[in-house]
């Protein structure tokens, strides 16, 4: 196996990572729970 067929072996994974993760985080049986997080901010009190 040469250096070019490494890399590309390398860039496949990678590849193949980054798809799983964007599939993950945006899957509708998140939405629930990633809508609560974006409200925290705006329910949460000011303390002096």
């Amino acid at each position: 196996m040469d250096g070019g067929t490494l890399q590309g072996l390398i860039t496949l994974i990678a590849m193949l990572a980054f798809l799983g993760m964007v599939a993950y985080v945006y899957s509708p049986r998140r939405r629930a729970r990633y809508e609560e997080i974006a409200k925290r901010p705006l329910e949460e009190e000011d303390k002096p």
